[in-house]
């Protein structure tokens, strides 16, 4: 009990509570040179609901976003500006309604080109089958669904397409960077001038024809229809550059590859079902789902 008198008389007087109970003198708190708390301020605000973040005080009230109302054509909507990578095929189903389909590739990067299925349905179905052809450029908006089946593991496995409710073609203009092909001159035009810079450097030529194989949508295949032998076997829809079959840089396994490649594309080409399809790879989902 006195101890606990002599710890409140310690309390309310330090000085006099020497005479009294001495008590050890307590450690100075450490000082540490360049030391600074690490506390950030904390706001919260409740209007309803309880909001807190840190150093964040807003000085101007921004307005709220207006509200639309719900559509289902807006859910999910995109749109995409691609190349059509394959026909369009056309059914009449027995119901009466009418369903046309195609697959355009999308470029997103100089080595990354995804590949998108398109549904269009009805009066846009007779356009897209009368009016749109291989390596056109078009736009589209529309909505993006997923279709699920089952593989041969018995697995399921989604594939994601675009059920499509606007269709254009994108205008020839020479201030667009993609090129675009004029079937009847066997030419390109371009807004970049073709450099043919690297043609005397093998290291280039290799890396160029890496590109091509593992990328073909994103170059003109112009073997076929050349009135000139001297233009170039493929050319880059973008960069304008070009590769002859026949060119003396060539590694050696060019056209070894090109006699794969052309054989998958043919197959590629008669897929008539709705399963994407590698090309590299000879099928299956790899690079060509979306």
């Amino acid at each position: 009990m006195a101890l606990t008198a002599d710890f409140l008389r310690a309390t309310a007087n330090p000085a006099a509570s020497h005479s009294a109970t001495s008590f050890p003198t307590p450690l100075p708190f450490l000082a540490f040179p360049n030391y600074k708390p690490i506390f950030k301020r904390l706001a919260c605000r409740n209007d309803s609901k309880l909001k807190c973040s840190f150093g964040y005080a807003p000085t101007v009230a921004y307005p709220r976003p207006s509200e639309i109302q719900w559509k289902k054509e807006l859910c999910n909507s995109v749109q995409l500006i691609g190349i059509v990578a394959t026909p369009v095929q056309i059914n009449q189903l027995s119901s009466g309604k009418v369903v046309a389909w195609s697959r355009i590739a999308v470029r997103k990067s100089a080595s990354d080109t995804s590949w998108i299925n398109l549904t269009f349905w009805d009066e846009l179905a007779h356009i897209a089958y009368q009016h749109v052809e291989k390596g056109q450029q078009i736009y589209i908006s529309g909505r993006l669904i997923s279709d699920s089946v089952e593989n041969d593991d018995g697995k399921q496995q989604t594939f994601y397409k675009v059920v499509v409710q606007q269709l254009n073609f994108i205008g020839k203009n020479f201030s667009s960077p993609v090129a675009l092909y004029d079937g009847s001159s066997n030419s390109v035009a371009s807004g970049r001038k073709f450099d043919n810079s690297a043609a005397n450097n093998k290291g280039s030529i290799e890396e160029l024809w890496q590109a091509f194989f593992a990328n073909p949508v994103d170059w003109w295949d112009n073997r076929k229809n050349k009135k000139n032998p001297k233009y170039p076997d493929f050319k880059h829809k973008d960069t304008g550059e070009a590769l002859w079959v026949e060119g003396r840089n060539n590694p050696p396994w060019v056209k070894s590859q090109l006699e794969i490649l052309d054989s998958r594309m043919e197959t590629f080409y008669n897929h008539s079902d709705s399963r994407p399809f590698d090309f590299l790879n000879g099928g299956g989902d790899g690079h060509s789902t979306f």
